[in-house]
């Protein structure tokens, strides 16, 4: 996606906050939401990164949409339809 390779640590730090953050929203509900809306925007900006590389091959379609797909899915189900 021509993100530089002197960047990608930020890569790697952004996905294990995103863990850390996920394995927390088990025992603190506000966690879970601010973790889950993080990999959301995370999941977008890696959209908007393929669109723009022109990268929309089966990588971009099944693990960067579908994860997009299934992140908004657990937000949805699990925070917004909770009473």
């Amino acid at each position: 996606m021509r993100f530089p390779r002197d960047w990608w640590w930020v890569l790697v730090v952004v996905k294990l906050l995103a863990a850390a953050g996920l394995v927390a929203g088990l025992r603190y509900e506000g966690a879970a939401v601010t973790a889950n809306v993080a990999v959301i925007a995370y999941f977008l900006c890696a959209a908007y990164a393929h669109y723009r590389a022109r990268f929309l091959k089966q990588e971009f379609w099944l693990n960067c949409l579908g994860m997009l797909g299934l992140s908004t899915a657990v937000l949805s189900v699990s925070h917004l339809s909770a009473p």
